[in-house]
């Protein structure tokens, strides 16, 4: 049976490596990749504000908000479709959710049933969005030069 863990001098390892990552990264750079998914305003800022976190790990500054959001921003890239699905279920979801249980006398009833609805939901959207596939091999049609 073997440790599916890494050990503490490999963890330290990739840490350091995750670190030259973000401290080669520049805040504009991230920045602009934030905005190329189309996001609303507050949600980038706010991870535009995730950048700034800096945390001390044996003496050294690790740069773990930028850490986060290149990890965020490459799932988020590979997987696009994916993570609009799951959005839209769990907006959908939450929706069904509240109206089931908003229903007078019985609403408090079925409040299990409508949360297990919901999860369905979500975890349908999710599937629906992976099953379209990664977005770069979504192309423009209709342009002659593609031919």
């Amino acid at each position: 049976m073997t440790n599916s863990q890494p050990s503490k001098a490999q963890a330290n390892l990739q840490l350091a490596i995750l670190n030259k990552q973000a401290e080669s990264s520049t805040s504009e750079e991230l920045y602009i990749r934030i905005q190329k998914l189309g996001l609303p305003e507050e949600v980038v800022s706010r991870l535009h504000d995730l950048l700034l976190k800096v945390q001390q790990v044996a003496g050294k500054a690790i740069y773990i908000g930028k850490i986060i959001l290149i990890k965020l921003l490459e799932f988020v890239e590979e997987h696009f479709f994916l993570v609009a699905g799951a959005g839209i279920g769990a907006v959908l979801g939450a929706a069904l959710v509240g109206l089931i249980t908003s229903i007078p006398v019985i609403g408090a009833f079925l409040a299990p049933v409508a949360t297990a609805l919901g999860l369905t939901v979500t975890a349908l959207g999710a599937i629906a969005g992976n099953e379209l596939g990664p977005l770069s091999s979504f192309r423009p049609r209709g342009r002659s030069s593609d031919i």
